[in-house]
């Protein structure tokens, strides 16, 4: 009796073992019943609760830099609300990254961010809500130099951001639709 109970635990123990295994294998034979349909397949590989992806500083900046270079095309195109939707890309970005690194390099990254940056963004978004290009000019240059200083501040003084010189968003026409 008890070699007939174990013999049963036993098979029971190494058909479940195989089901776990066929399931961590791709490749395992499974009757067509027992495969996961796409989209079930698709929950499976969502990520576990609690891991989330948050992008470094870097990745934050990368973005903030390229809606940089579309507000200077918008602009110098006369597309004010292109450049109204980038600036406020912009500032929607830098809010993320007070929010979510408050400090850099145990430095007050956030307070330096809004200390450095929200004079020349208040600029920017007079001169294109005025559609003021000369305006607009000097107040994104006042921008760059904004953002040279924090560099500066958090040791980051290689980075050296300018006025772009060429449109690498050759795919994006920025002139104004006409209407």
């Amino acid at each position: 009796m008890h070699l007939r109970l174990l013999a049963a635990a036993f098979i029971a123990a190494a058909f479940c073992a195989s089901v776990v295994m066929a399931q961590d294998k791709p490749d395992a034979k499974m009757p067509d019943a027992a495969k996961p349909t796409a989209s079930e397949q698709q929950a499976n590989d969502k990520p576990e609760p609690g891991k989330t992806y948050v992008p470094g500083i870097e990745q934050f900046m990368n973005v903030i830099q390229t809606e940089h270079t579309k507000l200077w095309f918008a602009a110098q195109a006369k597309n004010w609300d292109l450049a109204a939707y980038n600036l406020g890309e912009i500032k929607e970005l830098l809010g993320d990254v007070q929010d979510l690194y408050p400090k850099f390099k145990s430095l007050p990254f956030a307070d330096m961010t809004d200390a450095v940056v929200t004079g020349p963004i208040g600029e920017l978004e007079k001169a294109v809500d005025a559609k003021d290009g000369k305006k607009f000019a000097a107040a994104y240059d006042n921008l760059v130099t904004a953002c040279n200083g924090c560099h500066e501040g958090t040791q980051m003084g290689f980075v050296v951001i300018q006025r772009p010189t060429v449109n690498q968003f050759s795919n994006q026409n920025f002139a104004r639709k006409k209407k």
